[in-house]
């Protein structure tokens, strides 16, 4: 089975995505995979059901939990009390290159933080300075968003990665994919949807650059990355954005037509698909907490 496969992107003034999640009545996020090692905290209520590699766990406030490179995951929760307004949980995604430039060997690694019923003591110690590292993040988060505020989450994230691989990291068996020439494949086309997403691409444009029939690569795509080449490209231009809604002032409708999207409906579709809202919500949502 083909789980999809998530795109991860950053903003400039930090090298690491952040995620601040509302508690919502009802929250479902599919299976789906990304490159990047991705941590979650949990601040209030609780998670029923965080899925990783078939792994099933149930948070409570305070409890983390790590999914490596390349594991699927997915959650699903309901909790009839939510209101929307108080932080339920914070995600921190790291990219690969961000760690690599870190700690060159982290792919020869792996982290386990989400079995706390399994630490040493040294562990334990360990976890509880994860904990309150994450904490003063969320601090930082309400303090107005200067040069110093920046600095201290960098040094904060630093001192995570630290932790990670001092107390919680094993080393990793490496196998080569199972199928080498569709890995290659694969990353030559969303190579060239990142490069083009800005254009009006059609399946033909697309299986054109890797020398597929339109046909092959719809049936290529779907069954190797769980999603269709269109699906993909829509998220990827809500990627490029939300970043432009983040950091620019223009309208809407322009920075719709200037990621590809050709109009405002259509990157509002995406934006209802992807994160759950409409593109002029999420910008006054994301300027709020800058």
């Amino acid at each position: 089975m083909a789980f999809t496969h998530q795109l991860v992107y950053t903003t400039q003034k930090l090298p690491v995505l952040f995620i601040v999640h509302p508690a919502l009545k009802n929250v479902m996020v599919r299976p789906h995979w990304h490159e990047d090692v991705e941590l979650n905290f949990t601040l209030s209520d609780t998670i029923d059901d965080f899925t990783i590699e078939n792994q099933h766990f149930q948070t409570a406030p305070g409890r983390i939990l790590l999914v490596n490179s390349e594991q699927v995951h997915s959650v699903r929760s309901t909790q009839p009390n939510a209101d929307g307004q108080e932080p339920a949980a914070l995600t921190l995604v790291f990219p690969l290159k961000f760690l690599r430039d870190c700690y060159p060997s982290v792919e020869q690694i792996w982290f386990d933080v989400n079995h706390p019923d399994q630490f040493s003591l040294p562990q334990r110690a360990a976890y509880q300075r994860l904990q309150s590292l994450l904490r003063q993040i969320m601090t930082q988060f309400n303090h107005e968003q200067n040069e110093l505020t920046i600095l201290k989450i960098r040094t904060l994230l630093m001192l995570i990665v630290t932790i990670l691989v001092e107390d919680f990291s094993h080393p990793k068996v490496f196998a080569l994919p199972l199928n080498q020439e569709k890995q290659t494949r694969l990353t030559t086309i969303t190579t060239y949807l990142k490069a083009h997403a800005q254009e009006p691409l059609k399946v033909a444009d697309i299986a054109a650059s890797v020398h597929l029939s339109p046909e092959y690569l719809i049936r290529f795509f779907k069954s190797n990355l769980g999603t269709t080449p269109y699906q993909y490209l829509a998220y990827i231009r809500c990627q490029k954005a939300q970043v432009q809604l983040r950091q620019s002032e223009d309208n809407l409708t322009e920075i719709a037509m200037r990621t590809g999207f050709g109009s405002l409906r259509s990157m509002n579709r995406a934006f209802e698909k992807f994160t759950h809202t409409t593109a002029k919500n999420w910008r006054a949502q994301n300027r709020a907490s800058q």
